[in-house]
């Protein structure tokens, strides 16, 4: 159990209390009663403690859990506490944090498509609760307030207990590793509906996009209608000679022309791209 110098009673008012940034404790105040801003250092206090807890137990190299990171997003922690403790300060069972993400992951097709799932972002049970059924209570009340089923999360760099737990609890097996470190089962992909509903190019449907670095630019062959340099003259395409007749050259008999030309002459107009 996790016990701690105050009273947690005084803010964690049910067995699963819902900790976000919208909670009055957390909301700045400036009006705010004075015992009230000692539960609110109280309550940062247990998160980010709760926090340290779960990166420790990971071997993680630091939280992924604190008050900061509630403030600056719509994440959410469902913290258990426990109820019969015969302690007048209480004790915190632990905890399940979710938020929505969004993601970009592959389907059992090879096809790249854009999520915003709900994800379990973080989760923990103290070693001394373990396995008495805690972090199923955690996951089905959380499951029945988010309105969603377990094949529908994803979750965020599962450790072996985590998959585990998803194989005992939900008989979910055989998960389907990301690119980005999320974690689904198959299940998923027949429930989940992607983003966006518009229709995926062909490249998307080919699969993920690889990108290759070239160490050279691209030379794109086009026609070239001129060139010209500093000591050559333009040179110019010319388009279909273009006959110009003079009626006077072509008879000159009738126009009293005494030195006739011929209808050949014409003239060449330029044509400059």
């Amino acid at each position: 159990m996790m016990e701690f110098s105050f009273n947690i009673n005084a803010f964690l008012k049910d067995e699963i209390t819902v900790i976000d940034r919208n909670h009055d404790l957390l909301r700045y105040s400036y009006t705010r009663h004075p015992k009230e801003n000692s539960q609110r250092e109280e309550l940062i206090e247990l998160i980010n403690k709760l926090g340290t807890n779960s990166a420790q137990a990971q071997g993680l190299n630091g939280p992924v859990t604190s008050v900061e990171q509630l403030l600056l997003s719509e994440q959410r922690c469902y913290i258990l506490k426990d109820e019969h403790c015969a302690r007048p300060n209480g004790s915190v069972i632990g905890f399940l944090k979710v938020g929505f993400k969004k993601l970009y992951f592959i389907n059992p097709d090879s096809q790249q498509v854009e999520v915003t799932p709900l994800s379990v972002l973080d989760f923990y049970v103290n070693e001394s609760k373990q396995r008495q059924g805690h972090g199923y209570r955690l996951f089905s009340y959380m499951m029945e307030k988010e309105n969603v089923t377990p094949g529908s999360l994803a979750i965020d760099r599962p450790s072996e207990k985590m998959l585990g737990f998803y194989k005992k609890r939900f008989n979910l097996s055989a998960p389907i590793n990301q690119p980005n470190n999320f974690v689904v089962f198959r299940d998923f992909f027949s429930t989940y509906v992607p983003t966006t509903s518009k229709q995926w190019p062909d490249h998307l449907r080919r699969g993920p996009i690889r990108l290759k670095a070239v160490s050279k630019p691209v030379t794109v062959e086009k026609e070239t209608f001129f060139t010209a340099t500093p000591t050559q003259p333009l040179k110019a395409k010319t388009s279909p000679p273009t006959t110009t007749c003079n009626p006077a050259a072509a008879n000159p008999a009738v126009h009293g022309n005494s030195n006739p030309a011929s209808c050949n002459d014409f003239t060449l107009p330029l044509i400059y791209n």
